[in-house]
Parts: C-alpha cells; sequence; structure tokens
C-alpha cells in the first residue's frame, strides 16, 4: 500500500530530475505547461505512443464542462471496495500523518495550484461519488485551474455546474460515497486502460483524458528541440512539398511519407 510516500514517490518517478513538491512528486514547470497547450492531444499522443507509452489514453468520460479543456499535475488515488480490517490500518496511516475527514477528502486537502485529481474509483457510480458541489468548490479554491478525473461517479451535478472548474467523470448519482476506501494515495493509478503516475500533465479535451511523462515528445528529446520547433519543421516541410502525413484513424500515430522532388510515388519515411 502506497499512501503518500515521499521514498516510494521518489523510486517510482526516479527518471525526473527536475523540481519536486515537499511529498516527492514531479512538478513539471508552468511553462512546459503552456506549451502542451499550444497543441493538439494528437500531436502531444503521438510521439508518447512511439516511444512506448501506449497506455496513456481514455476516452468515454463525460465532462462537467463540454469544451472546456483540462492542464495540471496530477495527483492520484486509487479506491477499492471496503473491508474492515484494511480500513482501520488505512485510517491508522491517516490519523498519524494528520490528515482530517474521510479519504477523498485527505487527497483534496493535499492539492496546490494546478493541480488534477487522479481518481480510480473502479467505475464505482452508485455511492460512488467521488465529488459534490462542496469539494468541487474545495478543488476550485485549492487549484485555482486544476480540476478533477475521476473513473467513477460524482452527485450535485447542477451545483457543480456553476463552478469554473473541469471534471471528467463516469456517472451521476444522488448517493454519497460509501462502501470504498483508499487502498493507494500518490501511487500508480489506472483510469480505464490508462495508467497514471503522480505528477504526470493530464490532459483532458473533448477526446478523452491523456497523461503525459515528461520530456513530452520524442523527438523533441532526440532532436534537441522544442515540441513547438518539431511542429513548426514539419509544417514547413509538408508545405514545401517535401513530406506528406496521412492519418490513420483513431488512436493510431500519422505515417509520414518524405516526396522525391519531381516524382508522384512516395516512399515512407
Amino acid at each position: 500500500m502506497l499512501l503518500n510516500d515521499r521514498e516510494q514517490i521518489l523510486s517510482m518517478t526516479a527518471a525526473w530530475t527536475g523540481e519536486r513538491y515537499p511529498n516527492g512528486r514531479p512538478k513539471v514547470s508552468d511553462e512546459k505547461i503552456e506549451i502542451l497547450k499550444t497543441l493538439t492531444q494528437e500531436e502531444i499522443w503521438q510521439p508518447l505512443y512511439s516511444c512506448g507509452y501506449r497506455f496513456q489514453f481514455q476516452g468515454n468520460l463525460q465532462s462537467l464542462h463540454p469544451g472546456k479543456k483540462l492542464y495540471g499535475r496530477a495527483v492520484t488515488c486509487c479506491f477499492m471496495p471496503q473491508r474492515p480490517d484494511l480500513r482501520q490500518h488505512v485510517f491508522q496511516v491517516a490519523r498519524s500523518n494528520g490528515w482530517k475527514g474521510d479519504c477523498n477528502q485527505w487527497v483534496i486537502d493535499s492539492l496546490e495550484e494546478n493541480d488534477v485529481v487522479v481518481c480510480d474509483l473502479y467505475d464505482k457510480i452508485l455511492r460512488g461519488t467521488f465529488v459534490g458541489g462542496n469539494l468541487t468548490t474545495a478543488v476550485k479554491a485549492r487549484t485555482k485551474n486544476g480540476g478533477v478525473v475521476v473513473w467513477g461517479g460524482v452527485r450535485d451535478l447542477e451545483q457543480m455546474q456553476n463552478i469554473n472548474v473541469q471534471v471528467f467523470y463516469r456517472g451521476i448519482d444522488p448517493t454519497p460515497i460509501r462502501d470504498c476506501q483508499i487502498t493507494a494515495f500518490n501511487g500508480p493509478c489506472r483510469i480505464g486502460a490508462a495508467i497514471c503516475l503522480p505528477g504526470d500533465i493530464v490532459v483532458g479535451t473533448k477526446n478523452g483524458i491523456l497523461f503525459v511523462r515528461f520530456p513530452v515528445t520524442a523527438i523533441a528529446a532526440v532532436l534537441s528541440r522544442s515540441p513547438m520547433t518539431v511542429k513548426r519543421s514539419l509544417n514547413e516541410l509538408e508545405t514545401a512539398g517535401l513530406i506528406m502525413r496521412v492519418r490513420q484513424g483513431v488512436g493510431e500515430p500519422n505515417r509520414i511519407y518524405v516526396l522525391i522532388p519531381g516524382k508522384e510515388d512516395a516512399a515512407l519515411a
């Protein structure tokens, strides 16, 4: 069980060499997040997929504010059905750390500016409502421009819609959260078919959710160029008639063909 443990977070995210929060969670700079905002979700996804990060995207979620995009640093948590002896242990750990309230409150109380809660509630809707109106208000107050992604339910939707914070969720139910308990806090988190680690950048659009681990793109890293430089170079090559990009459909990377001047045929790069 991993409950916001600094040493375990450091070990799990050892590849990150930049700034961190006191609990060890990677802190990607605001400047890098701003770069992501200039790219489409597919432009971010494609090099991740090509570099072996094949389970970073999940669709089939509803959004509190359709059309509003979400960007921020992940704070993860996972829940399982309740079991008395395990619940007792979890609450003993919480008391020793001075955490107050119930499990979902511990996570929200830890949030910083531009954080996004990423919660695996095992697709539980009935008595699986991670946030309602009050906790969504708390998320807005603590994160400013962050939000929530929950593989489970929400409640008080009419109240939530009056709050300018984005929430992605699976379903709605009026019941409060019951019969479940947290089993991981800032550990690996599964959202549908995607995996998220604490500190990943969450990119939420009308397509779905993408979890990004920096460096953002393998191309940018290999060429020692920013993602915007790579994007601009590809656009220039395409405009000059030197390459052709062909979309392969949803969930597949574009194919890039090198065009031979004076030839109609293209050779696969």
